[in-house]
């Protein structure tokens, strides 16, 4: 009697333990799903504000350049837009 009951208590404990890991590994498993997509956003966030800066540092390079090779600045009329 007393040897069923250890074995009864063992075999409930165990189970209890399988399905506490399983639980926890699954929450663990959402967790990174979830960081990971954050961190793609972040990333790709990122990128944009990368190309952004770069947009306008060369675009101040650009002006820094006309200026010193002295060419004109053309106003709006001026400009012909090809597409």
């Amino acid at each position: 009697m007393h040897k069923s009951f250890l074995v009864i208590i063992s075999i409930t404990f165990s189970v209890f333990v399988y399905f506490w890991q399983q639980n926890t590994s699954i929450r663990f498993a959402y967790k990174i799903s979830s960081l990971q997509a954050d961190y793609n956003k972040i990333n790709a966030e990122n990128d944009i504000l990368r190309l952004k800066i770069n947009s306008i540092l060369a675009l101040d390079k650009m002006y820094k350049i006309a200026s010193e090779k002295g060419l004109l600045h053309l106003d709006e009329k001026s400009i012909v837009y090809i597409s």
